[in-house]
């Protein structure tokens, strides 16, 4: 038996007027990219209002004839704008906009049809959380610029934290995410029964404080008020435990002063797995799901350890199942700082891709010395924060600072859910392609830093434009949104990769070249080195990294 440790470093109510919202997935021929874009084309779904449509009827088509189709379809006129020739109706109750638009196509009398599109303000979305402003991992990875596309809420996707279990009673910023419908709710695997399948583990259990913290990162509880914000704001969390609470210590050491008892092994998690690809066979429970693997060992499960010649093996079968059934995995690289653990190491090995190892880097853009690396890093990972990264704990409210890979990971599976809500029908692969296509080169060699570290605002983009071409941060620095509005978020910059590096600083200016402020992170508040709101204006920055000097401007407005 292979044992597998740790990859650790020691409702609001709705008002009888509020708009109901739905979304709907554009035919991707309509929206087809090309090739060179995107390996896979896909329409990003679209929020739109529900129970209503735009039709054009022909002019020729008389009032009677339309009364007498509407009457026909169980449809009926909501208003009519003759000025600009089109018609507003209602659809039967209970009716999506989808089967809506098939009812009406090719009717006689009807020239078009059309969605009544729902709109948002255009603010950057600030969570309330009050210790967000000293996750210098969210500003490093630049999740509030992601955040104006996709907040995790669009579209339903879980989270399987294959893992030690998460508290899944005390800790506020995780109880109210954990799904538990349809069936389908917080498992154990026992990795002490040989062959022993998932049990309910609901309310879940942790054998140590593990899965909690890996949670927090990936997507705790969000605007709430409460200690921190989560990745994906809006992914539910499944707590699938491959390890014993009497095998292990608070911390994950072993229990016991002999062996390597606080460790789990490949047949546990093969039985997770299988798991998390049931929820992802039935997506009108958990809709999407995304697989977070914070645990290894070394030596590959993906090579038969008897008969080198026998392949695949029973963890790289599992690992196949799960991205041909469309689930992307991130999965930790390991901390001992040489060659990728298993199973992060299977990477590659499947036809359908989507597996993700995660190397971690720190506040200084500087590969943690700890994080491992290899040529599947290389050709398929990424990396993420990993050092410091403030996180939940087990028990009521609390907080704490961890390291390691297995931190690293969850950023990633985070930034997944998101692809995954904003784009539904995408693969695993596409999500890793995004994923890896929008990654900032911090200056590492590939097989330490991958494609680089991830960057949540240029995947999200990439995903929706199929290129990030053109975007002007690929060429120089900027700052968006621009004009910048404080009272609505933070302003975000974005550095180009002709001088990524280590240690980088921003300071802003006045036009008149008085230093307003310097910044350590990618994200401003717009308050200067007082704590004060700065005035509306143009006003200059300049990057400064190890690999050299940009600058650039932007606006306030107030």
């Amino acid at each position: 038996m292979r044992k597998i440790a740790l990859a650790i470093f020691l409702l609001v109510p709705v008002s009888a007027k509020a708009l109901k919202v739905e979304n709907y997935s554009p035919s991707s021929s309509a929206n087809a990219r090309s090739s060179s874009q995107s390996p896979v084309s896909q329409a990003k779904p679209i929020l739109v209002a529900s129970g209503r449509l735009w039709v054009k009827f022909d002019p020729a088509f008389s009032q009677a004839r339309r009364f007498s189709l509407l009457a026909t379809l169980g449809c009926s006129v909501a208003r009519d704008y003759p000025n600009i020739g089109w018609t507003l109706i209602s659809l039967p109750i209970q009716m999506s906009v989808a089967d809506g638009i098939n009812l009406f196509q090719g009717k006689p009398g009807v020239l078009s049809v059309d969605v009544d599109r729902a709109y948002k303000a255009n603010s950057t979305p600030t969570p309330n959380d009050p210790l967000f402003s000293s996750q210098y991992a969210l500003s490093q990875i630049d999740a509030p610029g992601g955040w104006q596309y996709e907040t995790g809420q669009t579209s339903t996707v879980t989270i399987a934290m294959i893992d030690t279990g998460i508290d899944g009673t005390a800790q506020p910023d995780l109880d109210g995410k954990l799904l538990n419908s349809g069936g389908f709710e917080s498992q154990f695997c026992d990795p002490d029964t040989t062959g022993s399948p998932c049990v309910p583990d609901s309310p879940p259990i942790y054998a140590c404080n593990h899965a909690t913290r890996t949670s927090g990162i990936a997507a705790a509880e969000t605007n709430n008020g409460l200690d921190i914000a989560g990745v994906s704001w809006g992914a539910k969390l499944l707590s699938l435990r491959v390890f014993n609470s009497a095998d292990c210590t608070l911390d994950c050491s072993d229990i016991f002063p002999f062996g390597n008892s606080c460790s789990t092994d490949d047949a546990a998690i093969v039985n997770a797995i299988e798991y998390a690809v049931s929820l992802a066979t039935n997506p009108r429970v958990g809709g999407r799901v995304v697989i977070n693997m914070s645990l290894g060992a070394s030596g590959t499960p993906c090579i038969n350890s008897v008969d080198t010649s026998t392949s695949p093996t029973a963890m790289a079968e599992a690992i196949a199942l799960s991205t041909t059934t469309g689930i992307p995995l991130a999965i930790s690289a390991g901390n001992d700082g040489s060659s990728v653990n298993a199973p992060a190491d299977c990477a590659g090995t499947t036809d359908s891709g989507g597996v993700m190892p995660v190397g971690a880097d720190d506040q200084n853009n500087q590969i943690a010395y700890f994080s491992s690396n290899g040529p599947e890093l290389a050709a398929n990972g990424v990396v993420a924060p990993g050092v410091n990264d403030v996180t939940t704990d087990v028990s009521s409210g609390t907080t704490s600072s961890a390291s390691g890979t297995s931190f690293s990971a969850p950023h990633v599976a985070g930034l997944a859910a998101l692809l995954l809500s904003a784009h539904p029908a995408a693969t695993a692969a596409q999500v890793q392609y995004w994923i890896r296509g929008g990654a900032d080169n911090i200056g590492a060699d590939a097989n330490y830093q991958g494609a680089g570290r991830i960057n949540v605002f240029k995947s999200l983009r990439l995903a929706q434009n199929g290129t990030l071409a053109n975007f002007t941060g690929e060429s120089k620095a900027i700052a968006f949104p621009n004009p910048f509005r404080p009272n609505q978020g933070e302003l975000s910059f974005s550095i180009p990769g002709s001088v990524a590096g280590s240690n980088p600083t921003i300071k802003i200016y006045t036009v008149s070249g008085q230093l307003v402020n310097t910044i350590t992170g990618l994200t401003w508040d717009g308050r200067n080195s007082g704590g004060q709101l700065v005035a509306s204006g143009t006003y200059i920055f300049l990057v400064t990294t190890g690999g050299g000097n940009t600058k650039g401007r932007f606006s306030v407005i107030r």
